[in-house]
């Protein structure tokens, strides 16, 4: 009897603690809240490939009910474990799809900042001795000089000229450092080499180069592209833009990639002008097309919706403009924190690899397809091994070209120009 008795206390025990693992394996898989497409059903997430938690729809042992609306496109439903032992609740919400017009080709970059970015600090000699009026007022290099006396400033010239005029009397600098805005006061210096007047700064003003297209919104002609933030080649920060130009541009031959040394795109600027760039942040490059390339148009995917396993990369490494190419993503990663670094993709064709020996620099911005839609775009490369790089979700940079005032932006480079 008490062997039995045991027995059937081992039994309950095991058969409890396998219910709190269930329940706890929920709470980490099962997120708080989902987006579906429209007309789509939530599917729940899979534990090592087995549906431990599936929807009321599936057959399983596992099923959904107590569903209650929470708005016209949201409910908040109950996952049960055996249709009796709650789990968890999630909210899943329903949204319209979306259509894009596929990328791929390269475009020509002409960005211009509002203020001029400090690069580098530099000493002068002055009288015979060597000082740097800026540094020691507290100006640092990536601080973004916005005016000086009040007088606004936009390109290297124009704080020259100033700083040039002031023949040593006190400046006031206001400048921007992160969200900060601070006015900073010194007097410039008489070099003795020159005879001019200087502060001891190197600053710049704009910047070139070439990326690849994402999308383009046939709804309002805007276009992403990049995956990442056009950041200053010394300081690493990005370029505050005012605005931008969007260039005709093609590729004219490139660096292969290897272990070690990362490659790059060669492309050239036709002098022809494609559209105009509003929106320089981490999740890329937005603006507005002056035309739409007559190019494949493509669902976007949810982020929920992407998977790990084939899929291509659109890119143009040649003249004769995009081509697809096999890929795989290899790992989703929805918490890494960075707002472009969503997943890892590998190439696996073997034509892009011979040619290229991977990913390239311009090939940022290049879409990944998987099942028909457009799941994101390559955003970096690994150093040590370029045929992989980090990806961003398509349906963040959808997300962040909506939600920017892209018409605003658009009024401000027209009139800048």
């Amino acid at each position: 009897m008490r062997d039995f008795v045991r027995c059937f206390s081992v039994f309950i025990a095991g058969i409890c603690v396998f219910l709190f693992a269930i329940i706890l394996l929920g709470q980490f898989t099962i997120p708080k809240s989902v987006v579906i497409a429209e007309n789509s059903k939530y599917e729940v997430p899979k534990f090592i490939g087995i549906s431990l938690f599936t929807c009321k729809e599936s057959i399983a042992s596992v099923g959904v009910v107590n569903s209650k609306a929470v708005s016209d496109d949201e409910e908040s439903i109950q996952v049960n474990f055996l249709n009796i032992i709650p789990v968890k609740r999630t909210n899943v919400k329903s949204v319209k799809r979306q259509y894009v017009v596929l990328g791929g080709e390269i475009f020509g970059i002409k960005l211009f900042t509002d203020g001029v970015l400090v690069v580098d600090e530099e000493s002068v000699q002055s009288n015979g001795n060597v000082i740097n009026p800026a540094e020691k007022a507290g100006i640092r290099v990536g601080d973004i000089i916005k005016s000086v006396n009040g007088e606004s400033v936009y390109t290297n010239k124009a704080l020259s000229e100033i700083i040039e005029k002031s023949n040593g009397k006190k400046l006031t600098v206001t400048v921007v450092r992160g969200s900060d805005t601070l006015n900073v006061s010194f007097s410039s210096v008489k070099e003795d080499q020159t005879g001019k007047y200087k502060a001891g700064l190197w600053v710049r003003d704009s910047t070139a180069g070439i990326g690849t297209v994402t999308f383009y919104n046939p709804t309002n002609n805007a276009f992403a592209g990049l995956g990442h933030a056009i950041c200053d080649i010394d300081t690493g920060e990005i370029m505050p833009m005012i605005n931008g130009e969007m260039a005709d541009a093609y590729v004219n031959g490139f660096y292969k990639s290897s272990s070690g040394c990362v490659g790059e795109l060669c492309g050239v600027f036709t002098g022809n002008r494609k559209g105009s760039l509003c929106i320089n942040c981490e999740a890329g490059m937005y603006g507005y097309s002056d035309s739409i390339p007559q190019n494949q148009t493509i669902p976007v995917a949810l982020s929920g919706e992407v998977k790990t396993g084939e899929a291509e990369i659109i890119c143009t490494v040649d003249k004769n403009g995009p081509k697809a190419y096999k890929a795989e993503i290899v790992k989703l990663l929805k918490k890494s924190g960075e707002i472009n670094k969503d997943m890892i993709v590998k190439i696996t064709d073997p034509e892009l690899l011979s040619k290229t020996g991977g990913i390239l620099q311009g090939m940022s911005g290049s879409p990944i397809v998987q099942n028909g839609m457009l799941v994101g775009a390559v955003t970096h490369v690994f150093v040590n091994d370029p045929t992989q790089g980090y990806a961003i979700f398509a349906d963040k940079m959808l997300e962040t070209s909506a939600c920017q005032d892209l018409t605003a932006q658009q009024s401000t480079a027209d009139s800048a120009a």
